[in-house]
């Protein structure tokens, strides 16, 4: 039976991709590995790349090697995006599609693809990238078994210009967990704890509850609970209990970013206008 994979890279930092993508067509069975394909959109405002691996009868270490070639490479797993999506919105001239058909393809499509620069480059020629300002990332809490579920909501927060600590992609290789982790709390002005039983029953979510219990006290963060459908409001440690929950329930994705963007919004304004003596 086919699978098709689809992961969602950043357009601008791409150039890691081309050894990571070399590799996965050196080490992978022919038989299985059927199509390699990256789909690019150049549209400016709306810069975006997606990666296709499909699979024909794969073994499962084929899966396990390109999800780690992949996820080490910072790339999202989109499941929520299907192969005929895609082929829709190229139809509705959104993306362009090139096909790796071996290692030395890899570089000819990279050189050629892609309308604009990595941002990699225009920084080696003085070019300054970073945003104006002090941006306080929204720290995500979570249990690491949920950690698959979590990353689906990222790009709803990262489109909407709010940038994300997530400790997956925000503490590199090399760097120490502890204090990647403890820099991360405080940095952030904001929280979204994803509360499951996983998440009760890890020591890492209780330490993380605890010191932005402590920064609510102190800075009057803001803090968002999203619970699973068997979570009550008892089940939570008491200074949890009156801070305002969302229930999962039945809701998408996107749904809960509707419901979540509007209020991290408004607060990031105020705390920006704060900051800078408006109010």
């Amino acid at each position: 039976m086919d699978k098709d994979y689809i992961w969602e890279a950043e357009y601008g930092r791409r150039n890691h991709l081309r050894e990571i993508l070399k590799e996965l067509v050196r080490k992978q069975q022919a038989e299985a590995l059927q199509m390699v394909a990256l789909c690019v959109n150049n549209i400016p405002y709306n810069l975006e790349l997606y990666i296709v691996v499909s699979y024909d009868r794969p073994q499962k270490e084929d899966i396990e090697e390109m999800q780690e070639l992949f996820e080490g490479g910072g790339l999202l797993y989109r499941q929520d995006l299907t192969m005929i999506e895609l082929l829709k919105e190229m139809g509705n001239r959104r993306f362009d599609s090139y096909t790796v058909l071996d290692e030395a393809s890899v570089d000819v499509i990279f050189d050629g693809a892609f309308a604009f620069a990595e941002i990699g480059d225009l920084e080696k020629k003085g070019y300054i990238m970073k945003p104006l300002g002090k941006q306080s990332p929204v720290f995500i809490s979570h249990s690491s078994k949920d950690k698959n579920e979590v990353e689906k909501l990222l790009p709803y927060l990262n489109g909407s210009g709010l940038p994300v600590w997530f400790d997956k992609y925000s503490i590199h290789i090399g760097e120490s967990i502890v204090e990647g982790v403890q820099n991360g709390i405080e940095s952030a002005e904001s929280v979204i704890f994803w509360i499951t039983r996983n998440f009760l029953l890890s020591k890492w979510c209780k330490y993380e509850m605890r010191s932005f219990v402590r920064k609510l006290i102190e800075d009057e963060i803001l803090i968002i609970s999203i619970l699973d459908e068997d979570i009550a409001i008892s089940d939570l440690p008491l200074f949890m209990q009156d801070v305002k929950a969302l229930y999962r329930k039945e809701k998408n994705y996107e749904e809960l970013a509707k419901e979540i963007l509007p209020v991290m919004k408004q607060y990031v304004t105020s705390r920006i206008n704060k900051r800078e003596g408006m109010v």
